[in-house]
Order: structure tokens, then sequence, then C-alpha cells
């Protein structure tokens, strides 16, 4: 893994791990599967992206192990081609994922202009030292009437202690604030269709549990509990004109 987000990931990972062990032996049946993997992936308005069912081209840039892809394919969009790039090819990634080995920061993304009906991208903005070059790049391989959702990290984070500090995460440049995200999106060229706050209101099923996964996963628990009341994200759904 490359030494440049293995704190971040490190971090996703153990963010996880209680809803994982608690839940994963108990998946079975599809609805389940589906809100599990859901909450595993952080998918969050997803589903309000007009064009997600019916593209033919998705990107997710800077998608790892490709879980948001998964989602994608086994409950959005079976037939949609799906592209992921990355700083490099994680070895649990799909092959049903046609991937490029590319650093958005040094690099432009190999496809030809207007290529994508979608990209997403999750928590990557906030790496980012050009995170214009980025937006302009993304506006590049997009087709016109296509759709960019990006997910990242809200400003009210580096006001949290400890591993919970956006600063924690030594990959960390800056956060965001629907304001900033939002000029950003502008001077890129895109129009914005919606932009908000989430948090992972998921983990509101296993605060009754919290006492019982205290005692078993200790301070892991409170990881999950402190997103919950805390921690919140910025989402937004841009369309290129």
């Amino acid at each position: 893994m490359n030494k440049k987000h293995k704190g971040y990931q490190d971090h996703i990972v153990s963010e996880h791990r209680v809803v994982e062990s608690f839940l994963k032996s108990k998946i079975k049946f599809n609805r389940i599967q589906k809100f599990y993997h859901g909450i595993k992936v952080r998918i969050v308005n997803l589903k309000l992206i007009p064009n997600i069912k019916s593209a033919k081209k998705i990107l997710d840039i800077g998608c790892g192990e490709a879980e948001t892809l998964k989602f994608i394919r086994e409950y959005m969009n079976s037939d949609a081609e799906l592209y992921g790039v990355d700083l490099e090819k994680n070895k649990n990634l799909p092959s049903f994922v046609k991937f490029y080995e590319v650093d958005i920061e040094e690099q432009k993304l190999p496809f030809e202009d207007e290529y994508f009906d979608t990209v997403i991208s999750t928590f990557v903005l906030e790496h980012l030292q050009n995170p214009q070059q980025f937006f302009l790049e993304t506006n590049r391989v997009l087709k016109k009437e296509g759709y960019f959702y990006c997910v990242t990290e809200n400003y009210t984070s580096v006001f949290l202690p400890g591993r919970f500090n956006f600063f924690s995460d030594p990959t960390h440049v800056r956060p965001w604030t629907k304001k900033s995200l939002k000029a950003l999106a502008e001077i890129s060229g895109f129009k914005v269709v919606k932009i908000g706050h989430f948090r992972p209101v998921e983990y509101f099923l296993l605060i009754p549990f919290a006492p019982i996964l205290s005692l078993i996963f200790g301070s892991e628990c409170f990881i999950v509990m402190y997103e919950v009341f805390f921690r919140k994200s910025i989402y937004c759904i841009l369309k290129k004109p």
C-alpha cells in the first residue's frame, strides 16, 4: 500500500471493524446484505444521482478495493462498464473493474474527453494539494449532461479529539465547507445539483447494543458511536452542462 494513504486506509478499516464483526455472520437475506454493504462502503445519497441506473460508463476515482463499484454493479446498474483509478492496484480489486494506476496530483486521467456518464469520488478531495486540477480533469472526462458525485470530510472534524481529528491523518490537507465546495465546483465548470451534510445514521441501529459491544470490542466500539453523534461529511452532486 502506498505510504501516502496508509494512515487513511488504516482509519477506515478500524472504523468498520465493529460493524463487520457484529453483522457479518448475520447476513442471510439480500435486503440485509444490501443494507450492510451500504454501511460498509458509506453509500450515502448515491441513489440521488439522476443517471446512476442508466449510465453506460462509470468511473470511481480513488477506488481502493472498488467497494462502491461492487455495490453499483450488484444493486443499481449491472450493465455499466466500470472503471477505477488509484495510486496503485489493490490486490482485492475485482476483475470486472477496468483499472488504471494514476496519481491524480501528478498525472492526467488516461481517458478521452467526454468519456464517462458518471464519475464518483469518495474521501479523496481532502487529500489533494491541487483540488481544482482534480475537478477540472473530472469535468474533462465527463460527458455533457453527465454527473459527478463527490464526498469529502467536513471542517467540523477538526474539533474532534485524538484519532477522530481531521489532522490525525497526516495525508489530510484541508477540510471543506459546503460554501467552499460549491465555489470549487462552479469555477471548475460544474452546475451544483445538490450539496449537503450527512452522518452515518445507519450506525444508530447499533446504539442499543453499545454496552455489550464495548465489553467485546473495547474502545473500538466507541469509534462508531463518536461517528454517529459528532462526525459530519459533505456530499455534492454536480452536473456538467
